[in-house]
């Protein structure tokens, strides 16, 4: 099975780091995508190499890519991380999953059309948090799943249910 995987919110606990951050500075948001343009640059340009040192695995990430592995489950890993505010952002990423023990077959940054690239890699299952990235994958006819919150396709609260849905059914 080939499986495309998302990092932020999916892999990683992403948004607790941020928004510990972004209460700091900006109280009356909840979320920093939602920042006026140039706060929103300067947050990200002031603190992503602070949080992205933060960052922690979901729990239950590690006991999937044991099973993974033994399973010989092929890892597309894709992201729309790039190094627009961090120039080193994508070498402490690989770092980051090197570090973690998550090996993956291939990866791919700063991408907005994570459908065409999943297409691509021939993706039987993609793993997102945003039902927008996985409306776009969908239209390419590829499983997905929703990890970390509700939405319109098969969702799960962590990585050990998930990993029992993908142990139960058949996706390729």
């Amino acid at each position: 099975m080939i499986l495309g995987i998302d990092i932020d919110n999916t892999i990683t606990d992403t948004n607790e780091t941020v928004r510990a951050y972004l209460k700091q500075e900006y109280p009356l948001y909840e979320d920093y995508k939602l920042l006026p343009k140039e706060e929103y640059e300067l947050f990200l340009k002031k603190n992503l190499k602070a949080m992205r040192k933060e960052y922690k695995l979901k729990k239950g990430v590690k006991e999937a890519w044991t099973y993974f592995k033994e399973h010989n489950f092929k890892i597309i890993i894709i992201t729309a991380r790039n190094n627009e505010f961090d120039d080193k952002y994508i070498e402490d990423t690989i770092k980051f999953l090197r570090v973690n023990g998550l090996f993956y077959d291939k990866i791919y940054f700063d991408e907005e059309n994570k459908g065409a690239t999943a297409s691509k890699e021939k993706v039987d299952l993609f793993i997102d948090d945003k039902e927008t990235n996985l409306d776009n994958v969908a239209l390419y006819n590829i499983s997905c799943v929703c990890l970390g919150k509700s939405c319109k396709y098969k969702s799960f609260t962590n990585w050990y249910e998930l990993l029992e849905y993908i142990k139960e059914e058949p996706h390729g």
